[in-house]
């Protein structure tokens, strides 16, 4: 019955009635949101050539999400293709962005399932790894950066956050390894048998502090439980190997130095020079504070942190501002056309063909 209703599922997200008119409401949710007609008194004073080169940075951006989620696609056992995954990390950052807390992500598994018969706890797991260890690593480097570049502290304590922010970085994946697994709390809600299978066996101290049953086994919470055990199974196969460890933070390491590129041409268009570095503290932090925030894009948020930031290391309030706005206009724009132009692709289209999965009892 489920997988019917899956199957229903996905025949209506791809009748044109259905992906026309939200193709159109999600661009003019973008264009409207992102206003690029503003820019229209600051085109003659620009730099061009620095403006087109933010742009092209958008390019190896949306290569590089494909190529990290393809490190985690091969890890839940369904090894797609950085072609075929491009559509889907465009659309994803698109409706990650634009729902609060991320909540249209669920839209991803969806079409991970109804396309590439990727099973939920499967695509959750890699959703999951997606968008809460780059946010780590987002905050780790920006803190970073921002103490050399912000706040001026001395090298060694600059080198320092550096060394921390390198190691930190691979976090999940050593805790993973050392056996530090939410999940194995989650078990405990799913049921004597589940939870034995994860958890040691207690030691006589624990025992006579632990209650012997301390959350009802069955209805909805144990099938909760249980929905969320089975996730972190998969995330803890998922980002436990090294070399996959590895190539996520790098891969996550080079978007952000995209990110921070982006921002340095457009300053440099606008007649403004900071270093590399200073671009990504500032952006960095920016973002966070649109993430906080949960408005779409952070729009707001992101765009007043940004330009106050910017104006703490120098730039000129007039120019921190339209650095602002044509951020907007160089990389938000762009990557929100691509996410619509892809959703049409994943939902538009004929019919896909299922991938063949590598193992039929979970990730290697």
């Amino acid at each position: 019955m489920l997988a019917g209703a899956e199957g229903h599922t996905g025949r209506r997200m791809r009748r044109w009635y259905v992906w026309l008119p939200i193709s159109a409401l999600l661009l003019g949710f973008v264009i409207w949101r992102t206003r690029p007609w503003e820019i229209g008194g600051l085109w003659n004073e620009l730099d061009r050539g620095s403006l087109l080169a933010a742009l092209a940075l958008n390019v190896p951006v949306v290569l590089l999400w494909a190529i990290r989620s393809r490190f985690l696609m091969e890890g839940v056992g369904h090894p797609l293709s950085v072609a075929q995954l491009v559509p889907v990390v465009s659309f994803a950052n698109t409706v990650n962005n634009l729902t609060p807390a991320s909540t249209g992500e669920v839209l991803r598994a969806l079409v991970l399932k109804e396309r590439y018969g990727v099973p939920y706890g499967r695509s959750a797991a890699v959703i999951v790894a997606e968008r809460l260890w780059p946010l780590g690593i987002m905050v780790l480097t920006a803190f970073a950066a921002a103490s050399g570049e912000l706040l001026r502290l001395p090298g060694p304590i600059v080198a320092l956050a550096w060394a921390g922010a390198a190691f930190l970085s691979f976090l999940p994946a050593l805790a993973y390894r050392a056996g530090l697994r939410p999940g194995r709390l989650v078990r405990r809600l799913a049921g004597p048998d589940s939870a034995r299978s994860e958890l040691p066996s207690p030691s006589a101290a624990a025992k006579a502090v632990l209650p012997v049953d301390p959350i009802p086994k069955t209805g909805r919470l144990a099938r909760f439980a249980t929905a969320l055990g089975e996730v972190d199974d998969q995330l803890a196969a998922l980002i436990t190997p090294a070399g996959r460890a590895l190539g996520f933070v790098l891969s996550t390491a080079a978007i952000f130095a995209c990110f921070g590129l982006q921002l340095w041409f457009v300053l440099l268009a606008l007649g403004v020079s900071i270093s590399p570095l200073a671009a990504w503290a500032v952006l960095g932090l920016a973002l966070l504070a649109g993430i906080v925030s949960a408005l779409p894009f952070g729009l707001g948020a992101t765009d007043a942190v940004l330009t106050l930031l910017l104006a703490t290391i120098g730039v000129e309030a007039a120019a921190a501002g339209a650095a602002a706005l044509l951020l907007r206009a160089t990389a938000t724009l762009p990557l929100g056309i691509a996410g619509t132009v892809s959703w049409v692709l994943l939902t538009g289209g004929a019919r896909p063909s299922k991938t063949v999965q590598t193992g039929t009892s979970g990730p290697p």
